[in-house]
């Protein structure tokens, strides 16, 4: 996957680079080499081999330039939550470490604006490789979809005041109520798929969704951390004790407080991801209904950034299709 290819995605200059390591890590630290990292449609990352420094391998991730109009509004770029959520990762990783869940180290994080209109954060490096990563064997990738089956769970145990998105400050951005931050979710995606004359009259087909069924989606009332883009390019392994194992969690910065079957992994059909995470889904008519709602908003959501955030058209073009297919089935639901 190319990095230019993004709307979002914006390099830095090499001098921003070396003010940005020398405010961080001191005027004595030098940068021996940087390069820019492969694969990453929303943020900006760079490796950068350090000199004089603590950490001498880092990870420097940029978010989306800020832009000059209210965070929320229909015509921004990005959705509200992504205009908060690299500042809201540390706080995610906090909760995963104090639960036993790998995660990255974050060195700093800034958000302030200060020095570029950015929020920014460095990490440290350290070797590893995907989950998808096609050197791993068959039998490896089992026993790590055991580990992440069981760190999924524990995850799942991590409760929230509220649903919602985890803010910087450890606050959540939500509702009491489940249905509100859904319908506040579809709303949003579709009143910026209407600017663009993107799918009509689907957002508001989706929207409705969570306005008629309020009653099914507030019989959640536990909000519990979900990581929100869980797939095999965010978990990172390497060999430990003659093995390979989990050695991170990543990307966990569209993490939310959510219903624990609005997380799209549990829908995989990976026998050893389910062994380890060892908790069936409501098998109810109310428990596939929410899930079917789900995935819904997901395609849908997928289907508007895909086209117009992120410039993927092919993959849009996917989404669009599967969101169409989906309602149909949400509609053969309510004539049943």
């Amino acid at each position: 996957m190319s990095t230019t290819n993004s709307g979002l995605h914006c390099t830095i200059s090499a001098e921003v680079l070396h003010h940005l390591v020398e405010n961080n890590f001191g005027n004595a630290t030098k940068v021996k080499e940087f390069a820019l990292l492969q694969g990453g449609l929303f943020n900006t990352t760079y490796r950068i081999q350090l000199e004089n420094a603590s950490y001498t391998d880092v990870i420097l991730r940029l978010a989306p330039e800020r832009a000059e109009m209210a965070a929320g509004s229909a015509s921004d770029p990005l959705f509200s939550f992504e205009r908060t959520m690299m500042a809201a990762e540390p706080v995610v990783y906090e909760y995963y470490r104090n639960a036993s869940i790998p995660a990255p180290n974050i060195i700093t994080c800034d958000d302030s604006g200060s020095i570029i209109p950015r929020t920014y954060m460095f990490m440290a490096f350290f070797p590893s490789k995907q989950l998808d990563h096609s050197s791993i064997s068959e039998t490896d990738k089992e026993r790590l979809y055991h580990q992440l089956g069981v760190y999924t769970a524990i995850m799942h145990q991590i409760e929230g005041a509220s649903f919602g998105w985890p803010q910087g400050d450890g606050s959540i951005k939500g509702s009491d109520q489940w249905s509100e931050v859904l319908h506040s979710f579809a709303e949003e995606t579709a009143l910026k798929a209407a600017l663009v004359e993107y799918m009509p009259g689907v957002g508001e087909e989706i929207t409705a969704i969570f306005i008629k069924n309020k009653d099914l989606f507030d019989q959640v009332t536990r909000p519990v951390l979900v990581h929100n883009d869980l797939w095999e390019a965010n978990v990172l392994v390497h060999v430990e004790n003659g093995e390979l194992n989990i050695a991170a969690i990543i990307d966990g910065d569209r993490s939310m407080f959510a219903d624990r079957e609005f997380e799209a992994i549990l829908s995989t059909e990976s026998v050893a991801f389910h062994e380890g995470y060892n908790r069936a889904l409501d098998p109810s008519a109310d428990g596939q209904a929410r899930r079917l709602a789900y995935r819904i908003l997901s395609s849908y959501f997928n289907a508007y950034v895909h086209e117009y955030q992120v410039n993927q058209p092919e993959d849009g073009q996917k989404y669009r299709q599967r969101t169409l297919d989906l309602l149909e089935q949400w509609k053969q639901l309510e004539h049943n």
